[in-house]
């Protein structure tokens, strides 16, 4: 009976001992794994004309992803933010436009003193009268990470594969408008 005790004393101890390590290693991978940095390329079976003006209004995009919870387009060159954390809470922030050049660019970034770092930049290619190429970057990163949320984030899939795949569908809902 009383080796039973101090091994279980002891295994408390390892435990107690291993939990700061394991904590701060949820947090960073967790963390990093909330984080997106993605480039990639989608065709539209639509006129530049209207893929651009699609694209220029933020408040069009929780169409395109269920992460976005919402975007308030000022149409001013600023914008309120609203994506889903992985424990479903909601990120908010504020963001303006960087760069503007008709039916060619738009670019974003999230404003000092957010609770995230984000920027877009989207490039608008004409492929013919009815397509139209979209060079798109996106980086998102919180700039803190709850344990909860961090959690969420391993055993959850990636950001970037989901935010992917949700784009990757977007040519086909706006080929349908």
């Amino acid at each position: 009976m009383r080796t039973r005790g101090w091994k279980t004393l002891a295994a408390a101890a390892v435990a107690a001992a291993a939990a700061p390590t394991l904590l701060r290693w949820v947090l960073r991978i967790g963390g990093a794994r909330r984080a997106i940095d993605m480039r990639m390329t989608v065709v539209v079976e639509r006129p530049i004309s209207d893929v651009f003006e699609f694209a220029r209004d933020f408040e069009n995009f929780p169409q395109i992803t269920d992460t976005i919870l919402s975007i308030e387009d000022s149409q001013d060159g600023r914008s309120h933010w609203a994506v889903r954390s992985p424990t479903g809470h909601s990120v908010e922030w504020d963001a303006t436009v960087t760069k503007y050049v008709p039916s060619s660019v738009i670019a974003w970034e999230s404003v000092p003193n957010s609770p995230v770092r984000a920027s877009g930049l989207m490039r608008f290619f004409p492929l013919s009268p009815t397509a139209t190429r979209v060079d798109l970057t996106i980086t998102y990163q919180p700039l803190r990470t709850g344990f909860a949320d961090a959690f969420r984030a391993l055993v959850g899939a990636n950001n970037t594969v989901r935010l992917r795949t949700e784009l990757a569908q977007a040519p086909r809902e706006l080929a349908r408008r």
